[in-house]
């Protein structure tokens, strides 16, 4: 029982990373119904630009600061060069161009940061914490990533219930059309959604890039985990995002600790697999039938 626990725990921290990453899928999904599976790539080069400010600076926080920003800008520059003018055609176009987004991201950092993988310093201590005469496999930087994890979400939250840009991006998502019409400008939201995408999934990749190490590829799986995550909770519910990559990330840790760490994609491709036959729309989804 001891050691189930320790698997458990030791899965916290991935989980919030992996439920940061499918939550930055489902706010593009959200607004321009589009599967991004370039935001990893924008993850992974905003990681080398946090990387590059903290060699600079010292500074982690400086760092974590010029991501966010990074992966803003990042987001927006996706969305004005590559998706507005493909999506304008077809839908589908534009979901394969966010590959060649990713596949364009990946060798732009290998030819601006070559040397393989890289190191991330340590912001914070990663032993585990030692409580009650034994060490648990949880630290202080888990700690942080669950507590940045909770702040991210909880002003998420308030952002799309308490705000009129957040309804403002509810409605455009909704139906663009009768937001338009009501006086949203639904291009400017949607910019701003892709910023704020950007700005969370540049968040998850700082937050993981010290735990392991950065290469062009490196995030490569934790987009199979994210995604997975993002399908199972329902690609417009920012609650399922949240609730099934923490759940992810404990699968994953119990997995790698009772078996092998490389049957975790496996296991997490037939969860996705069952999800879509069972309940395709995802758990949380919010499809109802309205009367009026």
């Amino acid at each position: 029982m001891t050691t189930f626990i320790d698997y458990l725990l030791g899965g916290l921290g991935s989980g919030a990373i992996i439920a940061l990453m499918a939550l930055a899928l489902v706010l593009i999904w959200r607004s321009t119904r589009v599967v991004n599976f370039a935001q990893v790539g924008q993850a992974m080069f905003t990681t080398f630009i946090a990387l590059s400010i903290q060699t600079w600076t010292g500074s982690w926080y400086i760092a974590l600061i010029g991501a966010l920003a990074a992966g803003a800008v990042l987001g927006v520059i996706v969305q004005y060069l590559v998706l507005r003018p493909v999506k304008r055609n077809d839908t589908s176009g534009a979901i394969i161009a966010t590959f060649g987004v990713l596949i364009a991201l990946q060798a732009a950092a290998g030819m601006i940061w070559p040397g393989g993988s890289q190191a991330f310093p340590q912001p914070f201590n990663n032993s585990g914490i030692e409580f009650a005469g034994r060490v648990w496999p949880i630290s202080i930087y888990d700690f942080v990533v669950i507590g940045i994890t909770a702040l991210l979400v909880l002003g998420l939250t308030l952002l799309f219930t308490k705000t009129s840009l957040g309804l403002s991006m509810r409605a455009a998502a909704f139906n663009p059309e009768v937001a338009r019409l009501s006086g949203v400008r639904v291009s400017r939201v949607l910019t701003f959604g892709w910023a704020l995408a950007g700005s969370v999934g540049a968040v998850a990749g700082v937050l993981v890039a010290p735990v392991s190490t950065i290469s062009p590829n490196s995030f490569d799986i934790l987009l199979v985990f994210a995604f997975t995550a993002a399908v199972i909770g329902g690609l417009d519910s920012l609650i399922g995002a949240i609730s099934i990559g923490v759940f992810a990330g404990l699968v994953i840790s119990l997995v790698s600790g009772y078996s092998d760490s490389g049957n975790a994609p496996v296991v997490a491709l037939l969860l996705l697999a069952l999800n879509l036959i069972l309940k395709p729309e995802g758990i949380f989804s919010h499809h109802k039938a309205r009367s009026v």
